[in-house]
C-alpha cells in the first residue's frame, strides 16, 4: 500500500473518531472571538555589504484572528479559524492574506486541523528561550540583513523542521495529553498549494540547484510538558519528510527528498529559563550530484539561550549556529552565527516595549558574498 493511501485511511480515521464521539446537537450556537497581535519596529542597521542601502529603516505587520466556535450538546468543540496578515509592501504595494484557515474539531479522542496551517514542529517545537526583543533567535533579523539575506543559509530561517514553518492546505491530528507527553501527526499533498487550489502536479519551479517544493509531506512527533522538583521541563522531538518535486525544465532535474529531524529542551526556575535545539537536515532539497553540483555540505542549524523574568521585565541572551551548501556549484559551505541580546518591558497587558541587538556573521563559500555586521531594533508589540 502506498504511503499516500496509509495517510488518507488515517486522515479517514481521525474523522470518523469525531463523528463517533457520539450525537451532537443539531442547532449548536456559534461564539466568535476576535483576537490578533501588531507589531512596529525601528531598525538601525551596520554591516560590511551595505551598498546602496541606507542603515535605517521601519516596519510594522496587524494579524487579525477570527474564531467561530460552538459546542454540543456532548461536549464536542468544533469550529474554524482565520488569521488575515496586513503585511508586505514592497513598492508600497500593500496585500492582506491569511497564513491560517483550518477547521476543527476538540473532542476526548484529541483534536483534529483541517485546511491552511503550520506543521506540528513549528507550531509546538521547542528552542531556545527567546520570549524578548523580536524573538532573538526566532526573531526578525533575517530580515534585516539586506544584501546578505539571499546568501545567508536557508535554516536561519527554518530552526525547527524544515519547512514545519510553510502554511499550505494539510490534516493534523494531536492526541490528548497524558502523563505530560502530547502527539502530532500531518499530511500535506503537495507544500505549494493551499485554499482553494488544488495541485496534483509532481513538478515545480527550481531555484538555485534547490526544488522548488515538496509532496507528499508528512510530520509525526511530541512535546513533554512537566514540572519535576519545582523545575518545569518542556521537549519536543518532530520528523518530517516527502518527497521533493523535479524541475519544470526540460529535461526535468531531479532533487533529494525531504528528511528533517528536530529536538529541543528547556528547563524553567524561578524565573530562569534555558535552553536549546538542533535540526537537521541533511541535503533535502539539493539538486543530484553532478558535474557542476560539487557541495554537498549538510543543512543543519542550532540555538542556545536564556532568559531571565522579574516582574513585568524580561531579560535574555541568544547564540544561533546555522550552516548549508550555499552555492552548490562551489565546494565549500555557508555559515551563518548569531548573537543576540535583548529585554522586553510589559508596560501593560497586552503592551510590551522590546529592544534587541543582534550581531551576526556570514562566512560564504563565494568570497565575495561574505558579510558581518550589527543590528539593533527596538519593537512594540501589542497583543488582544
Amino acid at each position: 500500500m502506498s504511503r499516500s493511501a496509509l495517510l488518507l485511511g488515517a486522515a479517514t480515521l481521525s474523522l470518523a473518531l469525531v463523528m463517533g464521539a457520539g450525537s451532537a446537537s443539531a442547532q449548536s450556537k456559534f461564539d466568535i472571538t476576535l483576537g490578533g497581535d501588531a507589531y512596529f519596529e525601528g531598525g538601525y542597521v551596520n554591516q560590511d555589504r551595505d551598498s546602496g542601502l541606507r542603515n535605517t529603516e521601519f516596519r510594522n505587520r496587524l494579524r487579525l484572528l477570527v474564531t467561530p466556535k460552538a459546542k454540543a450538546d456532548n461536549g464536542l468543540e468544533y469550529g474554524a479559524r482565520i488569521r488575515l496578515l496586513a503585511e508586505n509592501g514592497t513598492g508600497n504595494v500593500r496585500t492582506v492574506t491569511n497564513d491560517r484557515a483550518f477547521m476543527f474539531v476538540n473532542g476526548s479522542f484529541g483534536t483534529v486541523h483541517l485546511g491552511v496551517e503550520n506543521g506540528p514542529s513549528d507550531d509546538s517545537g521547542v528552542i531556545a528561550p527567546s520570549d524578548w526583543g523580536t524573538g532573538g533567535v526566532d526573531g526578525s533579523f533575517p530580515s534585516w540583513l539586506g544584501n546578505s539575506a539571499a546568501n545567508a543559509p536557508v535554516t536561519i530561517g527554518n530552526i525547527r523542521a524544515l519547512i514545519s514553518g510553510n502554511s499550505a492546505t494539510r490534516a493534523t491530528y494531536w492526541t490528548p495529553e497524558f502523563a505530560g507527553f502530547k502527539f502530532g501527526a500531518s499530511y500535506q499533498p503537495s507544500s505549494d498549494s493551499s485554499n482553494t487550489d488544488i495541485n496534483r502536479s509532481k513538478l515545480a519551479l527550481a531555484s538555485a540547484n534547490r526544488t522548488g517544493a515538496y509532496r507528499d509531506v508528512y510530520e509525526v512527533g511530541g512535546t513533554y510538558t512537566n514540572t519535576l522538583g519545582g523545575v518545569a521541563v518542556n521537549g519536543s522531538l518532530f520528523y518530517l519528510g516527502g518527497q521533493a518535486k523535479n524541475s519544470t525544465t526540460t529535461p526535468a532535474a531531479s532533487f533529494d527528498d525531504l528528511s528533517s529531524t528536530h529536538a529541543g529542551l528547556t528547563l524553567a526556575y524561578a524565573g530562569f529559563k534555558i535552553g536549546g535545539s538542533y535540526a537537521w537536515s541533511g541535503d533535502s532539497g539539493y539538486a543530484k550530484s553532478s558535474a557542476t553540483i560539487v557541495s554537498r555540505e549538510k543543512q543543519d542549524v542550532w540555538t542556545a539561550g536564556a532568559q531571565y523574568t522579574f516582574g513585568a521585565t524580561t531579560l535574555g541572551v541568544g547564540y544561533l549556529n546555522a550552516k548549508d551548501a550555499g552555492d552548490l556549484t562551489v565546494r565549500g559551505r555557508s555559515k551563518f552565527e548569531l548573537f543576540t541580546v535583548g529585554a522586553k518591558y510589559v508596560v501593560a497587558p497586552g503592551f510590551s516595549v522590546a529592544p534587541e541587538y543582534n550581531h551576526f556573521k556570514l562566512s560564504s563559500d563565494v568570497a565575495a558574498n561574505s558579510d558581518k555586521g550589527d543590528i539593533f531594533i527596538i519593537r512594540t508589540d501589542l497583543a488582544f
